[in-house]
């Protein structure tokens, strides 16, 4: 009787593996050959561009069948015309899929008329780039203790976007007390005020650019990262001991209404198909995106491009969607009316 079980059970596992293979032939014979359409919710020359771009490079040798790779620019209302285009107009073939912005969970969480998708029904991929905004400041305030920003009164230069968000919603909800100067042209125009003193910081500042842009400044000590912004330590800055916003905050509504806001910085460079991406495909990619940005190769070129490259898994940006869109309508209410008194 043993005998016949484990003769059964042989059977049973060789069907199995004949089985997968066959569903990984299938994959190959389906992409090879063809050429997968990588859209790039920007214009060209923009950081979603570039990281796109990057990842062209090198991703169809990974996928089986190693189809070859091109970049569609689509840009258009901070990344809702692609992430509409990829809800309802892309074929679900696995022959599309597109770089996302991170703020289409918080344009769905505020219920903006022209979202016509469900960042849930997405098939996710993985993302290639965990994001933390930082505080930096110069001149004689660059020696001030993280505190002194909720008891003092500091002057900061902003251009737009998170630059001029973030301090604002810190300002409301942490309780800072900076006075934001905005109308800079662009983040090495309030660099330049720093430098020159017409201006003591700046806040909102992207650590994966600043740790490009700013290398000059930082290696100069003219510069300081004072807080690092985020739900998540940022590893290199936990390393350099920066204070970590969220270990300065007491438990509050506040402080959940901006977990809800920041959990979209974790997936800052996220990849997606449309819905109903064929199972046996979507896992395919999924692999081949993983075994991508884990290739020494890839981060080596990533180390001397600049590029801030760390893998981040398709069910951990399902559980941040979630932490944003399935907490209690009195956060997702508060993070909204910030959000918009912020401008966002």
């Amino acid at each position: 009787m043993k005998t016949a079980v484990n003769s059964l059970l042989a059977a049973m596992a060789i069907v199995s593996l004949g089985a997968t293979a066959a569903r990984a032939d299938s994959v190959s014979d389906f992409y090879r050959g063809k050429q997968i359409s990588m859209i790039a919710p920007s214009g060209v020359g923009g950081g979603y561009d570039l990281y796109t771009r990057f990842l062209a490079r090198y991703y169809g040798k990974f996928i089986p069948g190693q189809p070859s790779m091109v970049v569609k620019n689509m840009p258009g209302a901070g990344g809702i015309v692609g992430a509409n285009y990829m809800y309802s107009v892309a074929p679900p073939d696995g022959l599309t899929i597109a770089m996302f912005q991170n703020t289409i969970t918080l344009n769905q969480l505020a219920a903006m008329p022209s979202v016509k998708f469900d960042v849930r029904k997405f098939t996710w991929i993985g993302n290639m780039s965990v994001a933390s905004t930082i505080y930096t400041m110069s001149g004689p305030a660059k020696e001030i203790k993280a505190k002194d920003l909720f008891e003092r009164e500091y002057v900061i230069g902003a251009s737009s976007g998170s630059a001029s968000m973030i301090p604002l919603l810190l300002n409301s909800l942490a309780g800072t007390k900076l006075k934001v100067v905005a109308g800079y042209v662009s983040t090495s125009n309030v660099q330049l005020a720093m430098e020159n003193g017409e201006v003591a910081g700046l806040c909102g500042w992207s650590w994966d650019g600043a740790r490009v842009n700013g290398r000059d400044m930082f290696s100069r000590d003219s510069a300081r990262v004072v807080i690092d912004i985020a739900i998540q330590p940022q590893p290199e800055l936990q390393k350099m001991g920066v204070p970590f916003l969220m270990d300065m905050m007491h438990d509050s509504d506040n402080k959940e209404a901006l977990k809800v806001i920041l959990s979209t910085q974790v997936y800052n460079r996220p990849f997606a198909g449309p819905p109903g991406v064929p199972a046996d495909r979507i896992a395919a990619l999924r692999k081949a995106f993983a075994d991508t940005l884990n290739d020494q190769e890839v981060k080596t070129e990533a180390d001397k491009l600049g590029l801030d490259v760390a893998y981040l898994s398709p069910e951990r940006i399902l559980e941040l969607i979630d932490l944003a869109l399935g907490a209690p309508q009195r956060i997702q209410t508060k993070a909204v009316e910030e959000l918009n008194k912020a401008g966002f």
